[in-house]
Order: C-alpha cells, then structure tokens, then sequence
C-alpha cells in the first residue's frame, strides 16, 4: 500500500483534518518534543492509502492526530482534557457527575498516540443493538471498508469530542452517546454523548442495553 502524505489528507477531509497545528495549543506546544527529526518526518507519511482516506472520507470519518501527554508531559487523562477548556465560552468538559472520579478510565488512562480515522457520527447499522450486537456490525462493516475498525476508548471519545468543539466549534455526539471498549468497575462499559453548553456526559451501562441513541462511532490507527 502507498501511504498518503499529510497534504494528501489536509486536501481530502479539509476542516475534518486536525494535526498538529490543532493539537498544539490543546497540549501546551509541540505534542512530542522528544521526537527525533527522523521519526517526525516519518509521520509525514500517514498509516492509511489514499484510496483508504478517500472511503473513509465519504463514510463520514474525520483524520485526528491523538496524543497521550502534553508537551510538559503530563498524562492527558479524561480528568485532564476536561481541566483545559475552562475559557471556553460553553466549556466543552466532562460531566462532573462523582462516579467516573474514582474509574481508572477516567484517573489513568490516556490515548494510543498516532493518526486516527474516527467516525464524526454513530454509524447507523450500530444504532439499537447491544453491545455484541454492535461487535459483530463493526466487524461487517470493517470489511466493507478496508480498515480494522475498533471501538474508542472512553479518553478516546473525550479527546477527539473536545478537541473537534475547540478547534472547529462544533459539538459532536451533541443527542446521541457512543459506546466505548471502556469497562466500569461495575462490569458495564463506559458512554459518552449528550454534548451540551453543560458537557459532555459519560454513563456506564451494562452490555443487554439498547436505544436508538446508543451506538459505535468507529475508529481505526496507526501508533507512533
């Protein structure tokens, strides 16, 4: 496969593209100050075809680069994306609902660092089904479209919903909730959604539930 160049998908997904000079004033500066200038200019080349980019683009996914820490290095937890938009006008922030705050999703775990494609929308064949349900569509639909397609982390949908509000000004997942690989200490597994001027609100529930409004916004990447 020919790998598409940064150009090459700032040109396909336009304002759905956010690298790293959107990232950057989320994270405090340069993401990977680390980096070496060798490994830099091999992100220059993205773990997606052109061809790749261009389904996914018309299946409605946006390109997101996600990063674990900021350039002080500190863990971007869920707990700390929801601390850096306190200036914004409707402050895109988790709920401060008390029963995430002692869940390791939400005190411990970060994003996989690397270049994401992500669904901007729940995928509708993902919509009223429970959880295996929804596995077994996501597998479908990952032959369809060339992409090993996966479910979001709980840090995952915090980070690519808060960033695309900040940056683009628009809330996704505003009526809908999306459905992670994030376990509750109870066995259930962690959503996000209702995106209002009061947050972004994660829930647990357990995997026999279904609605209309509870479904898979799918991701698939490439780590650094």
């Amino acid at each position: 496969m020919e790998h598409a160049l940064i150009p090459d998908a700032r040109r396909v997904f336009a304002g759905d593209f956010l690298g790293w000079d959107e990232v950057s004033p989320l994270v405090g500066g340069d993401p990977l100050p680390a980096m070496s200038t060798a490994k830099r200019a091999a992100l220059e080349r993205l773990p997606f075809g052109r061809d790749q980019l261009m389904r996914a683009a018309d299946d409605g996914m946006m390109l997101v680069l996600r990063v674990a820490r900021t350039a002080a290095g500190k863990p971007l937890t869920i707990a700390e994306l929801g601390s850096r938009f306190p200036g914004h006008a409707n402050p895109p922030k988790p709920s401060s609902d008390p029963w995430y705050a002692r869940e390791s999703f939400a005190t411990e775990e970060t994003c996989r660092p690397g270049w994401a494609l992500v669904d901007k929308g729940l995928f509708s064949r993902s919509r009223n089904l429970s959880y295996p349900e929804q596995d077994e569509e996501l597998r479908n639909r990952s032959h369809l479209l060339g992409l090993s397609l996966r479910r979001r982390s709980a840090v995952e949908i915090v980070y690519d919903t808060l960033l695309y509000a900040a940056v683009r000004g628009e809330r996704l997942l505003a009526t809908d909730w999306d459905w992670s690989s994030s376990a509750t200490s109870d066995g259930g597994f962690v959503t996000a959604g209702q995106f209002d001027d009061q947050g972004l609100r994660l829930l647990g529930y357990s995997q026999a539930v279904r609605f209309d409004s509870l479904g898979v916004c799918a991701t698939a990447d490439g780590e650094i």
